[in-house]
């Protein structure tokens, strides 16, 4: 078995009024991926979009950090990530093997802002599917970082915070947490 995780640390707290902060573990045992995320303090009572970002090439991502606001509106929106991230690749959602990103299967916060997400993915079909979208079956994990994502509708967000896709706007994909995967075993 080979384990990696992810210390997930509050993004744009200053912002958005909550410090989002958690783990991820993922466990590589034969064809089987689990996958166990739990979060804390996430704005509440909304679905949270969470996924790992990384570049195709195999470059290491990171985490941002403030330098990466380079429109300078106080907020690390989602293509301010790109720099050091890289791009989405796989969503921690109802069925991560299909590698649908933008859909309304991830999990919800409770009152509190707490959610566990805990799944089990059939590995080759999840390498299969990757393969198709970024060349190699590879899926790296020890290069990429988790993100997690959501600001209530009615949080206030300037104009300069991008982050539209398909038809969810930024409070959908504002980052509010992310982590490196590490390698632990």
């Amino acid at each position: 078995m080979t384990k990696y995780i992810a210390n997930i640390e509050p993004l744009n707290e200053e912002k958005i009024g909550t410090k989002a902060h958690g783990i991820a573990t993922f466990e590589e045992d034969g064809d089987k991926l689990h996958i166990h995320v739990e979060m804390f303090d996430t704005p509440a009572n909304i679905e949270h979009w969470e996924h790992f970002h990384g570049f195709p090439d195999g470059t290491k991502a990171h985490v941002p950090t403030k330098k990466e606001d380079v429109n300078h509106d106080g907020f690390i929106d989602l293509p301010e990530t790109a720099a050091v991230s890289g791009t989405t690749m796989v969503p921690l959602d109802d069925a991560p093997e299909d590698m649908n990103i933008p859909h309304d299967g991830y999990p919800v916060a409770d009152e509190k802002g707490y959610y566990e997400y805990e799944i089990d993915v059939q590995l080759t079909k999840l390498q299969a599917k990757f393969k198709e979208a970024f060349g190699s079956d590879d899926l790296q994990l020890d290069k990429r970082v988790v993100y997690v994502h959501g600001v209530p509708a009615d949080l206030e967000l300037p104009s300069s915070v991008a982050g539209d896709v398909m038809s969810y706007d930024a409070h959908t994909t504002l980052p509010i947490a992310a982590g490196e995967i590490k390698l632990m075993h």
